[in-house]
Parts: structure tokens; C-alpha cells; sequence
């Protein structure tokens, strides 16, 4: 097959996110499968306008900002240029509209949507329109299958009005390559993942005042994103002590995955919980509020605990246990890698490649 991968930016741009390493992981397997990757991106300052790499050809224009306005021109040209079987409209809540300027087939990939997330993470002009494209993607995609990363995911685009076939494939973990393993230390708690408001770090912030109160714990907030001063401030008003790391490598991230006691995600909505499936991966409990995306990555009970979102007392209540109950650590310890050998990135890529093969073979 020749695939056209539309995307806001690729995995090396300074935006790049989650979403962009799902959509590298999975589609680089398939490159090496045989097939043939086309990747329509916008292009950050000092990448090149064309270039290939890792199975991808990848076609850069216009910037982040106004990326979908050139999309149909671009669009246009490379299916004249290629012989492009089927095209890959992997959206961040803002449709390519695709559908409208070829009769190839499409598919719509999602992360997750907002809904009405968004509102808690920009101003209500922004939000606005955010949510109200999201509520088009039924209408911009009358008859393509879509393809979700989570059944999370899958429950928000039928909730929009999507009635088409959706099918899941859930991102996969990477094999620890780092020979030298590290030793878990019994007191750090640490959350890592993007820094924004919609994440509701604070929560955890405010959960680690009430842990303190029973025992001395280190924290460390992994990650960057533009929430992150706010909550560096709201830490020191409250004279709570965290080290905020901003950016590490994988390599670090790795290691700090090893050394901690629990890994905590408070969030009030993920499309699928990466870095807890990493965390377990690793042998490390996590606590995750019951949120959409998070509750599909930990078996409560079992390889961490969820609790109710915004339940300060009941968060802090359940790190309190994995912190001092060491039998009950070593018993979720186990259960989370058993658990997160579930996840490859191997698996995610051939089941997307029998999907894709589907629906290219299908009738018009």
C-alpha cells in the first residue's frame, strides 16, 4: 500500500506530543512491512521542506498555525504525484476535511477529544471552537472507518454522532533497552507527562500536602508544557516541595520510572494512559484518577488504583498505601509488568496494517 499520513507536525517538531509519537512508532513498523509512507506535516523553524527518514517520506508547509488552510492544495498535489491507496486523517480535534477534495478512501485516526475539557484548559473563544469541530468530524466523514486509541475515544466520537465502524488500537510500550536496571526508592512519588491545566496536576499537589502529613515523601513533577511556572508557583504558596524536571530525555524518563514508589496521573481525561502503561512496564504501581483513558491502563485493585477524580482525600489515601504497605507494592509491582506485556508497539502495527488492507480492498 501507499499511505498518505496527514498530520499537524512530525515527531521531531517542538510541538510534537503523544500523538506524534504513536503515529512514528506505528507507522515506521509498517514502513518496514513493505509499504510505502507518505507524512504531510507542517514545518517548525530549521526543518526542511522535504526530507526522508526512518520509512517515511515527509512533505513540510506551512506552520502550525495555518497548516489545515494548505492541506487541500497539498493534498491535491501528492495524489497526483503518488499512486496513494488510502489517506490517514490523524486529527487533533480539528478536521483536514479530506473527504472533500479526493474520492481516495479515508480514515480518520484519534487521539482523544476534548469535549468539554477543553474549557477548562483555554479561554472560552478558543474552546468554543475547538468543541464545535470536533462536533463536525460525523459530518466531514459521512462514510469513512475510523480508528481510535482507545475504547475511551471510541465512546467520545459515538457520543459526537459517529456511526461508522470504529476499530482500537491502542498505542504499544517500548522493550527497556538500558542494560543497568535501578533500584525503586521507597519514598518518591512523581507524576510525568505533559504540563497543562487540563491534567489537573494541582490535584496532586494539593494530595501531596495531606501524604506529608503522615510521611515524609520526595515528589517530582516529569515533563514541560505551558502550565508548568503556574504550578511551580501554586507549589510555593502552598510551601509544598517538588522539582519540576521540565523536558527529560527517554533515557532519564526511563530511570525515573525505576526509581519511584508510584507513579500518579490525575487527570480529568486522556485518550489512553501512555506513561502509566510505561510506568507498569517498569514494575511501578500507578494511581490514576477514573477518568476516560486512564481506567483502560490500570486493572484497579491490581497493578495500582484509580480513584474518583478530584477525590484529593481518596488520591492521597492510596499513594498512603503503596508508600508504606510493602506487600502490597512488591504484589502490584509484578501484576503491572505481567500486565503491560499486553502492549507492543510490534502488535499495534500489525493489527493497523490488516485494518488499512481492509478497508483499501473494500468496494467504493
Amino acid at each position: 500500500m501507499t499511505i498518505l499520513v496527514i498530520n499537524w507536525q512530525d515527531w521531531e517538531n517542538p510541538y510534537a506530543g503523544g500523538a506524534e509519537v504513536y503515529l512514528y512508532e506505528i507507522f515506521s513498523r509498517i514502513a518496514r512491512r513493505g509499504h510505502r509512507i507518505l507524512l504531510l506535516a507542517s514545518r517548525a523553524e530549521g526543518q526542511k521542506r522535504y526530507e526522508t527518514r526512518d520509512g517515511f517520506e515527509i512533505y513540510r508547509i506551512g506552520k502550525r498555525q495555518n497548516f489545515n488552510f494548505y492541506v487541500p492544495y497539498a493534498l491535491r498535489w501528492l495524489l497526483r504525484k503518488y499512486p496513494v491507496d488510502v489517506v490517514i486523517d490523524d486529527l487533533n480535534k480539528i478536521p483536514f476535511y479530506s473527504p472533500l477534495f479526493t474520492k481516495k478512501k479515508v480514515v480518520p485516526m484519534i487521539m482523544h477529544l476534548f469535549r468539554d475539557a477543553i474549557y477548562r484548559e483555554a479561554d472560552p473563544l478558543s474552546a468554543s471552537y475547538v468543541f464545535l469541530t470536533e462536533r463536525i468530524i460525523p459530518v466531514c466523514y459521512p462514510h469513512s472507518e475510523f480508528i481510535a486509541i482507545s475504547r475511551s475515544t471510541a465512546e467520545d466520537l459515538e457520543a459526537i454522532g459517529v456511526r461508522n465502524k470504529i476499530h482500537i488500537v491502542h498505542s504499544g510500550v517500548l522493550p527497556v533497552k538500558s542494560a543497568r536496571r535501578y533500584r525503586h526508592q521507597k519514598n518518591l512519588v512523581v507524576y510525568v507527562g505533559r504540563v497543562k491545566k487540563y491534567k489537573s496536576i494541582d490535584h496532586f499537589i494539593e494530595a501531596l500536602g495531606l501524604v506529608r502529613k503522615h510521611k515524609n515523601v520526595r515528589a517530582m513533577i516529569v515533563g514541560d508544557g505551558d502550565a508548568r511556572h503556574n504550578l511551580m508557583d501554586y507549589a510555593a504558596r502552598r510551601n509544598i516541595e517538588i522539582t519540576f524536571t521540565g523536558f527529560v530525555s527517554e533515557q532519564e524518563k526511563c530511570r525515573i520510572y525505576q526509581e519511584a514508589r508510584v507513579v500518579v496521573q490525575p487527570s480529568m481525561k486522556e485518550g489512553w494512559g501512555l506513561t502509566t502503561i510505561e510506568a507498569q512496564s517498569l514494575g511501578t504501581p500507578v494511581v490514576c484518577a477514573d477518568a476516560p483513558g486512564l481506567r483502560e491502563a490500570v486493572v484497579n485493585g491490581s497493578t495500582g488504583y484509580l480513584y474518583p477524580y478530584g477525590d484529593i482525600e481518596v488520591l492521597a489515601e492510596r499513594i498512603l498505601v503503596l508508600l508504606e504497605d510493602d506487600a502490597t507494592w512488591k504484589r502490584f509491582s509484578r501484576a503491572a509488568a505481567r500486565w503491560a506485556e499486553n502492549f507492543s508497539w510490534d502488535g499495534s502495527a500489525r493489527k493497523l496494517e490488516n485494518i488499512l488492507e481492509q478497508i483499501v480492498s473494500k468496494r467504493p
